[in-house]
């Protein structure tokens, strides 16, 4: 039996988790380094899954690690794969969802090829709760949910006090993720009933987690408060399930209006997801963190926070995220930037403002409407540094803060670009800014 198979036995913190790692090293390299063989890719894929709970080992694991799981024996009885093959596709596709490398195996395809090749027991149970999550947090709640009420009969014939929670928090997740938001809040408050005070791990960040966006976003906040003062273990924090832990009790603060505290929670969620080397786009902290920063009326990094995001360039692949190079390129920036920081002032803090920030990172950017007047506008922020220039400097400063070529404003302008360079050399010195990065920040 597998060391991770059961959760009983898993690691619950970082010293153990690098224990363990150690132990399944060994173990993998076994048996003369053959790379195929059943003990090689159990060790293999128990290596991912631990990882993936401590994320800050995850990126050394995978390097070391295969990436694409080598063919296995024959299907057994009832067309299944065997066992290696399958968790090893279902450790990489989580591995691969966390890490966001486009280089890695598509987190979906390889989450739903695990759970079409396998049936739920004890020696699959993690592999099919890691691509479980894997679909989750690739946009696939639809899919996550069918997969979780499949398995979730066997989890409860197999051992109802441990598998069965996790499955039924990860179908809670799923169902946030889709809207269902009572649902979700249902099936998180279950997950509870289910699991006393004192066999609760670090996973349970995740049901706490829903149930205080789910009451959040439904403008309940006794009830979300309620669940914020529960006490978390203290060892989630070095674990995975911080991060959505973190980004839901911001959401609680920014509707609450503790502006500060949940620009804390949210700077936090993203200086972990830094430190640790995951997708930064996991979740979508730098526009909570702006809502955050417009709730203290702080608009300059509020604004800092919408460009940071609207610079990531996230492969789009099959799907068309508004903050990918397709969208950007498809539509001016400037018109982009005023609709993101409108959306953000008319929504943030109120009911749904969380599922909002969801729809945006998947490229789901509501129109704005044509008689709405943003309260606070980007271009207002630019008044005092343009009063610093004469018309014909600020003509020029803010196409160059646009990205413009000096040749583009000379031939815009009907200007010679002798007389761009020397606009640009006189707004500089009065702007104190080095150059035209740091003019693009002012100006942008």
């Amino acid at each position: 039996m597998n060391l991770v198979e059961r959760p009983e036995t898993a690691p619950e913190l970082l010293w153990q988790a690098k224990d363990l790692l150690a132990v399944l090293e060994r173990r993998r390299d076994a048996g003369g380094g053959a790379r195929n063989g059943q003990r090689h890719l159990d060790a293999a894929a128990d290596r991912l899954l631990v990882a993936c709970e401590f994320p800050s080992l995850l990126r050394a694991v995978a390097a070391d690690a295969e990436r694409v799981p080598p063919g296995g024996p024959a299907a057994g009885a009832g067309g299944e794969e065997d066992s290696g093959p399958v968790r090893h596709r279902a450790a990489w596709a989580l591995a691969s969802r966390l890490l966001g490398d486009p280089g890695l195996p598509d987190p979906a395809d390889g989450a739903a090829s695990a759970l079409s090749a396998c049936v739920f027991r004890e020696d699959t149970a993690s592999a099919v709760l890691a691509a479980v999550t894997a679909l989750v947090h690739s946009n696939r709640p639809e899919a996550a949910i069918s997969w979780c009420d499949a398995v979730l009969p066997d989890a409860v014939r197999l051992a109802a006090d441990t598998w069965a929670p996790r499955l039924l928090a990860a179908r809670a997740e799923a169902s946030l993720h889709r809207g269902d938001v009572l649902v979700g809040l249902a099936r998180a408050e279950a997950v509870l009933d289910m699991v006393p005070p004192q066999r609760r791990g670090a996973w349970i960040g995740g049901p706490l987690a829903c149930l205080v966006a789910g009451y959040t976003d439904l403008a309940e906040p006794g009830a979300a408060r309620e669940w914020v003062r529960r006490p978390v273990p203290a060892p989630m924090y070095e674990t995975r399930h911080c991060l959505g832990y973190l980004y839901a009790r911001g959401h609680f603060h920014l509707a609450a209006g503790e502006h500060r505290s949940a620009l804390a929670d949210f700077m936090s969620c993203g200086r972990l997801l830094a430190s640790w080397g995951l997708d930064p786009d996991l979740y979508a902290w730098r526009l909570a963190a702006a809502a955050a920063y417009l709730g203290v009326g702080d608009h300059d990094n509020a604004l800092t926070m919408v460009d940071s995001q609207l610079d990531r360039a996230v492969p789009a692949g099959d799907r068309s995220r508004v903050f990918g190079r397709a969208t950007a390129r498809g539509r001016r920036r400037q018109e982009l930037r005023e609709e993101l920081f409108a959306t953000l002032q008319d929504t943030s803090g109120r009911p749904g403002f969380l599922s909002s920030l969801r729809a945006l990172q998947w490229g789901e950017l509501p129109g704005a409407a044509p008689h709405r007047v943003a309260r606070y506008k980007v271009t207002d922020r630019y008044a005092g540094f343009l009063d610093q220039l004469s018309p014909s400097e600020q003509r020029v400063a803010l196409l160059a803060a646009q990205g413009e070529t000096n040749q583009r404003i000379a031939r815009s302008l009907s200007i010679t670009v002798s007389t761009v360079e020397q606009h640009l050399t006189r707004t500089y010195r009065k702007l104190r800014v080095a150059g035209r990065s740091e003019l693009r920040r002012k100006l942008g």
